[in-house]
This record gives C-alpha cells, structure tokens and sequence, in this order.
C-alpha cells in the first residue's frame, strides 16, 4: 500500500455555513475475512470463490446531500444510495484481498450522521504495491479465483480483469449512523451474488465451454469472448457492501 494523505480537513467536504466544524470519529477500515458462499448461477453452476483481490484508491463515505441536490441515482432498489454527500474518507491506493482471513486497510475519518453508501475507484495494481513480476494481478484491476460445478464436473478458473482507468463505484451499501461514541470497525464485503436479486457476478458464463490450460484450468483474460460479461458485474455496486 501507498497512502495518500490531504492537506484539506474532511469537514471541508461538505459545505456548511455554521463557524462550527461538524465533528468527526475515525474508525479502521477492514475487509471481510468471512469465506464466500456459493453462487448459483443463471446456468446452473454452483461456483465457489476461492479468492477475490482488486486495486482502489480513495474510498469514500457518503450521506444523502441536503444543502446540494444530487441527481437521483439510476438504481432504484432498496439498500443503496448514490449523489450524496462525502463526508467519510479513507484516501489513498489499496490492495483488497477477500481471501479467507480480514485485512486492515487503514483508518477512515467520518463526521457523524447517518450514512447510506460508499464509493471507490478501480485501479491497475503496480509495482508500488509490492506485488511478485508473476502475480496475475500486476498491471490489471482485479483477480478473482474459483471452481464452478455442474454434472459433477469442475471447473476452475482464474480471471484476470482490466478495468478503463478512472473508473469509479458508487453507491455500494453502507447503512450505518456515525456518532461520536462511535468504535466499530467498518468491513469491506465483496458478494459474488447480489443479495437483493438472484443475480451473481458468473452470470452467463457456461464454464464447461470455456477454454482450458494444459492442467484443465479455465483462463478468463481480456479479449477472450466470454471476458466482458464477466467484467460488467464486477462494476456495480450490487456486488460491494460495507458493514459495521
């Protein structure tokens, strides 16, 4: 990890025409250490994720604005909110690694309210990061790991994704009220199915027509046909939550 520090305050980030800054708490953020539970897919395979890892920067927490007016998110359903306020930050460039076991990231300052979603941006692991020259992650956004069964088959697969530079998600579920009394610790969960819908993130992936390596192992890698409907999910924020 790199962390980027500002100068500015986080009270600064949101407009108030009050002399006195809002308070704030700080708390450590983490990700989830729970193992992941498998997905049933549109296809019928039952998939295992193994592991998860993906490069952000910048993670924000939002409440809904009131003093500006953001446009009404495009997603509807209960449990996310997109346009608010930032008034949580946890800044800098991370490694998220859902691997079996939590990882600490840092420590995120909050002013107190009653939060309701969280942002991040996409980025390309480099060599900052502290990664191997043959890690499949270096250089792409996210490598996920796993085993899809159906017929009594299994399939494994890795998959390595590139994500368009910039590239940020909004509105990740974080219902949560900040006082100051506040010490929780905020988990960072990655759901390779969406827990409002059936849908999952191997969504129309036939995996026993897939092409293999040398050891049967799939190997999902960018222009391979299959490749952008696998990448899609993995940017909506149907499929990231934060939990205290």
């Amino acid at each position: 990890m790199r962390p980027i520090f500002f100068a500015t305050p986080l009270a600064a980030l949101v407009a108030c025409s009050d002399s006195t800054e809002a308070p704030t708490v700080q708390l450590p953020v983490a990700t989830s250490g729970a193992a992941f539970a498998p997905s049933t897919t549109d296809l019928g395979y039952t998939v295992t994720t193994t592991r998860v890892r993906m490069a952000i920067a910048d993670l924000q927490l939002t409440i809904e604005g009131e003093m500006h007016t953001a446009a009404p998110s495009p997603i509807q359903h209960p449990g996310h909110s997109a346009g608010g306020e930032v008034t949580g930050t946890l800044p800098g460039h991370f490694l998220l690694d859902w691997d079996g076991a939590a990882h600490v990231l840092g420590t995120a300052e909050l002013i107190v309210g009653d939060y309701q979603g969280a942002n991040f941006t996409f980025r390309a692991a480099d060599a900052a990061d502290g990664l191997a020259a043959d890690d499949a992650l270096l250089g792409h956004a996210i490598h996920v790991l796993g085993v899809a069964t159906k017929d009594g088959t299994d399939h494994p697969f890795d998959a390595v994704i590139d994500l368009d530079a910039g590239t940020q998600l909004v509105g990740a579920v974080f219902e949560d009220v900040i006082t100051e009394a506040s010490t929780e610790t905020l988990v960072l969960a990655f759901l390779p199915t969406d827990p409002s819908s059936t849908a999952t993130i191997y969504d129309g992936l036939d995996f026993a027509t897939l092409p293999t390596t040398g050891d049967d192992r799939i190997e999902l890698r960018p222009g391979q046909a299959a490749y952008n409907a696998f990448r899609r999910p993995l940017q909506t924020h149907d499929h990231y939550a934060i939990a205290p």
